[in-house]
This record gives C-alpha cells, sequence and structure tokens, in this order.
C-alpha cells in the first residue's frame, strides 16, 4: 500500500494532461479580459452614448456584484446538470447579453447587462476551477497556479485590445465582439477536449465546524480581522488603479488611447512577473514584512506615477506600481487563512468575500469623488494602499506577542 503511494507521488505528469485544462484557463482568462475591457474605453463609450463616465464606471461594481452571485449559486447547477452543460449554456447566454451590450446606449441597460454577464461568468468560474482540481494532473498546487495566472494574463492583454481597436478608427463595440470571438473558441475547446469528461464532484465536503469553534482566541480574532480589513483596502487601491486610472490619464495628462491601455498593460504585466519573484522568497522571508515592504513601494510608486506629468516617468511609475501590487494579495490570502487552524474554508470565504467588498465599494468612491476632484479620486488608491500598510503593522505586533507568549509557555 505504502509502495503504491509512493508510486503515485513520485509520477510525473504529462503535459498532455496540462493542454486539456486549456479551455478552463481560458475561462479564467476570458474572466478578466472582460471586466477590465472598458476600462481604458470608458470616455469614448461615455462620447459615443452620451452617459456621464462616472456613472458609467460603475459597470465595474455591477459585473463584480454578478460574479459574486454566480460564485456562490455556481455549485446549485450540478445537481441536477454536468459542468460541461452548465458552462456551454452559460457561455451561450452570455453571448446574447454581449451582443446585446454592444448595441446599448442606456446606462441602466449597461448595468442590468454587466451584472448578468458577471453572474455567468461567476457560474464558469466554479465549474471551470472544480474541473481543474479533478484533473489527472497529480501536482494541483503547480496547475492552480497556472490557471489562476490567466487571470493578470486576460486583465493584462484586454486594455492592449481595447486601445487598438480604438486606435484603428473602429468602435469600442468591437471589443466586445473580440470577446464572443474568445469565447466561441472556448466552447470548441470544450467540446473537443472535455466533452467526454464526467461531471462529477471530487471533493468531498469536511467536517463542518462551526464560528464558535474557529474564533476562540481573541488575539488571533484581531489578526483576523486586521487581514480582513487590509484586503478590503488592498482590492479598492487596485480597483482604482486597473480599472478607474486610465481615465485619470486621458482626462488629465491627455494619453491618448493607446498609452492609456499601455499603462495598465504594464501594471498588470509588472503584477505577474513581481508575483513571479514574491513566490521564490516564500519561506525565506517573513511575509509579514515583505508585504509591508510591497506596500511601501506601492505607496511611493503610487505618489510618481499620479502626480507626475512626464509620459515615460509615468510608465517608470506604474512599472514599479504593479511589482508593489504584484504578492499583496496571495500573501493577504495566505496569511488569513493560517491564523486559525480549524475552519480553513469559512476562513478563505471571508477572505474573498472581503476582495469583493473592496473592489465593488471603489467605484462608487471615485464616482463620487471624481465629480469634485479627478486627482483626489485616484489618489484614493495611495490612501487606501496606507491605510493597508499601518493595518499590517498592527498585525506583525500582534503576531510577534503571541510568538514571545509560545516561547514563554515553552520555556516554563
Amino acid at each position: 500500500m505504502l509502495a503504491a503511494i509512493n508510486k503515485n507521488m513520485n509520477r510525473k505528469d504529462n503535459f498532455k494532461d496540462y493542454l486539456v485544462e486549456i479551455p478552463n484557463f481560458l475561462s479564467i482568462f476570458v474572466f478578466a479580459f472582460f471586466f477590465m475591457v472598458a476600462s481604458p474605453m470608458l470616455i469614448d463609450i461615455a462620447v459615443s452614448t452620451g452617459i456621464d463616465t462616472g456613472n458609467l464606471s460603475l459597470v465595474f461594481t455591477f459585473y463584480t456584484i454578478g460574479a459574486v452571485v454566480g460564485q456562490l449559486t455556481s455549485v446549485l447547477y450540478n445537481r441536477k446538470f454536468r459542468k460541461l452543460y452548465v458552462i456551454i449554456a452559460s457561455y451561450i447566454i452570455a453571448i446574447l447579453f454581449i451582443v446585446f451590450l454592444s448595441f446599448s446606449n442606456n446606462l441602466y441597460l449597461f448595468y442590468i447587462l454587466y451584472l448578468l454577464i458577471g453572474y455567468l461568468l461567476g457560474v464558469i468560474w466554479i465549474q471551470a476551477n472544480e474541473y481543474i482540481l479533478e484533473s489527472k494532473v497529480k501536482n494541483k498546487d503547480r496547475i492552480t497556479t497556472i490557471a489562476l495566472s490567466f487571470y493578470p494574463v486576460g486583465a493584462f492583454a484586454a486594455p492592449l485590445v481595447a486601445s487598438s481597436v480604438i486606435r484603428s478608427g473602429f468602435s469600442w463595440r468591437l471589443s466586445y465582439y473580440v470577446i464572443i470571438f474568445i469565447i466561441v473558441v472556448t466552447i470548441i475547446l470544450y467540446l473537443s477536449l472535455i466533452g467526454g469528461r464526467g461531471g462529477r464532484k471530487v471533493i468531498e465536503e469536511k467536517e463542518k465546524v462551526s464560528f464558535k469553534e474557529i474564533f476562540t482566541d481573541s488575539r488571533r480574532n484581531i489578526m483576523f480581522l486586521l487581514i480582513t480589513v487590509s484586503i478590503v483596502f488592498y482590492c479598492a487601491s487596485e480597483t482604482i488603479i486597473s480599472a478607474w486610472s486610465p481615465t485619470f490619464f486621458r482626462s488629465e495628462r491627455m494619453f491618448d488611447i493607446q498609452t492609456a491601455g499601455l499603462v495598465i498593460s504594464i501594471f498588470w504585466i509588472s503584477v505577474i512577473i513581481g508575483r513571479a519573484v514574491v513566490s521564490s522568497m516564500a519561506g525565506k522571508i517573513r511575509s509579514g514584512y515583505v508585504m509591508l515592504g510591497l506596500s511601501v513601494a506601492a505607496i511611493i510608486s503610487m505618489i510618481f506615477m499620479i502626480f507626475l506629468k512626464s509620459r515615460y516617468a509615468i510608465l517608470i511609475a506604474m512599472s514599479f506600481t504593479g511589482l508593489g501590487f504584484s504578492g499583496m494579495f496571495p500573501l493577504l490570502i495566505s496569511s488569513g487563512s493560517a491564523v486559525y487552524k480549524k475552519g480553513k474554508g469559512v476562513l478563505i470565504t471571508i477572505l474573498f468575500a472581503a476582495s469583493n467588498i473592496g473592489i465593488s465599494i471603489a467605484p462608487f468612491i471615485t464616482r463620487l469623488i471624481s465629480r469634485y476632484n479627478i486627482t483626489f479620486s485616484v489618489s484614493l488608491a495611495i490612501i487606501s494602499m496606507f491605510l493597508v500598510m499601518l493595518f499590517l503593522i498592527a498585525y506583525m505586533v500582534r503576531e510577534n506577542k503571541i510568538a514571545d507568549t509560545k516561547i514563554i509557555i515553552n520555556d516554563e
């Protein structure tokens, strides 16, 4: 028995097993691509439709709300339908909504369609990730890392595509047809690569743990609260930079659509590079120190990026901003989930809920402040990250006290 287990652990994954998961990787790519595609062309949509830019920016909030609800209800569909059927049906309906969106000139219709599309892509998000966990690949950490890397790749590609469409003289509506094309390719890959795979769930339901059993230590409760609030402000800061700053650069720094899209693409590619660097540091340097250093780097970089007027200086500052943001979210999630030994599922749910709160509130705040001062509305990203830094300092102080207490008890 032991020999069989060792043989299974030592088994090398077949590259073909990774290739089979390409449609699931693309589903994660589409989720991010759709979220970011409107970011650099909000002004163009506003000019074409007569909608106020600040009001239009709320589509990001509606998309996020829809995605959260979709993720929470996705599992309900598996009681009657296979994952493949849920994914294909959701994509087909999403295509219809995207077509309606491309013809829309009404603000409230934008809100409704972004909400519904967000819901459908949220449903697909969970189905695709479950497929990945059911794959033949034994190294789940590796394939999960590869899969989630498609999110920043999608966020990186979307502004480039959108800005290229506008720069080439085409309507902003063409960007949504590009998404439809990617979805059609994804559907074809699902049917050809995953069509014969079963749809059963392989993750067994773990023992349920009540809140009272988890949150028993008041000191750890404070630590978890600090991490949770940090995630809210971090995600708000990231959303302001990724979704709102292109509008700031176009209206205040007179960037053309291509340059505005390039700025955000630089941000996301810096996030990808920085995440790879931070992952190599894992276990070698205390995560609290890494997060603190990254937050300081992000704050300094954002100050230069927002208040300098030279295009080249802004592009350089944005690259360092992306590096500062890169490892923050995964380290915050891992630190928060490690505060307690019990109830990992509950902890992760709370932490991801906190991230969605930050993403959702950012467009509302920027919309309100931008009516009076658009520069200050973007500067809220600096303020939010500064608060994250303060919460991290408080978290590390608490962590040190708990560690000191353990040392004293062990000595006794």
